[in-house]
C-alpha cells in the first residue's frame, strides 16, 4: 500500500496540539482532578519516548538528541537507608496528608533550571525507592500509567513493585495527628506525572517558543 509521509510543518502541527493536551488537562489536574494524570501520561509518551514499536514525535522532528530536559528532582543518595521521595512534596496539614507536585515551587537543595540529556532524564535518574529497595525512574511511571493503568490502556497485571507503590503507598511514610496515625491521602503516581509533565513542557517553551 502506497504511504503517505508527513511533512516536517505537519509534524509540527502535532507538536502543538500535544502542547495544547497537556497544558489543558494540567489545568484540569491543578483544578483538583487527579486523573488527568493519566491523559498526560500518554501526552508524555507520544512526545519523547523511542520503543521498537514506535517513535516519538521529537525523534521524527529530529529535535530530540540534542535536547536538555528540566530536571527538578531532588538528587538521589543511594546510600540513605529510608525510602527516597526526589520529584513530589509531601503536603501535610491537620485534614489531610498528601502527594504533591512542587511545579518551580521547590525548596533551596532543589535547582528549578537544572537541565539533563534524554536517556539519563528518562530512564537512569531514580526519582523513588521504596521500603523493598525498588527504584523508579520517570520512564518506570509514566509508561505504567500510560500503557497499563488507563491512560491509553488497562493491563489486568502489574508489576508487583509498582503495585506497591501506586495502591500500597511503599515509601511508607505516614502522618500523626494528635498521636493518631494517618495514611496518605494519594500516592505519589499522579503527582509525579503532573510534575514530570512541568519539566517537559518547560523543556519544549525552550525548544519550541513559537509554540506558546
Amino acid at each position: 500500500m502506497t504511504q503517505y509521509i508527513q511533512t516536517q510543518d505537519e509534524l509540527l502541527a502535532h507538536l502543538e496540539e500535544q502542547i495544547t493536551f497537556m497544558k489543558q488537562s494540567a489545568i484540569s489536574y491543578d483544578n483538583g482532578f487527579e486523573g488527568e494524570g493519566k491523559r498526560l501520561a500518554v501526552v508524555i509518551r507520544v512526545l519523547v519516548p523511542d520503543t521498537s514499536q514506535s517513535t516519538s514525535l521529537l525523534t521524527l522532528l529530529g529535535r530530540k538528541r540534542q535536547m536538555l530536559f528540566y530536571d527538578s528532582a531532588s538528587k538521589y543518595n543511594p546510600r540513605n537507608l529510608a525510602t527516597s521521595n526526589c520529584l513530589t512534596v509531601m503536603k501535610l496539614s491537620t485534614d489531610e496528608a498528601k502527594y504533591v507536585a512542587p511545579l518551580d515551587d521547590l525548596s533551596p537543595a532543589r535547582d528549578k533550571n537544572k537541565k539533563r540529556k534524554f536517556d539519563n532524564w528518562w530512564k537512569r535518574l531514580i526519582i523513588y525507592k521504596d521500603n523493598k529497595n525498588n527504584t523508579f525512574t520517570r520512564s518506570d511511571l509514566v509508561l505504567a500509567v500510560a500503557n497499563k493503568e488507563g491512560g491509553a490502556h488497562i493491563d489486568p497485571k502489574l508489576d508487583q513493585a509498582y503495585a506497591n507503590l501506586s495502591r500500597f503507598d511503599s515509601l511508607g511514610w505516614k502522618q500523626f495527628v494528635h498521636g493518631e496515625e494517618k495514611d496518605f491521602n494519594n500516592t505519589p503516581i499522579l503527582p509525579s506525572i503532573r510534575q514530570i509533565a512541568h519539566e517537559v513542557l518547560k523543556t519544549l517553551k525552550d525548544e519550541f517558543p513559537d509554540l506558546f
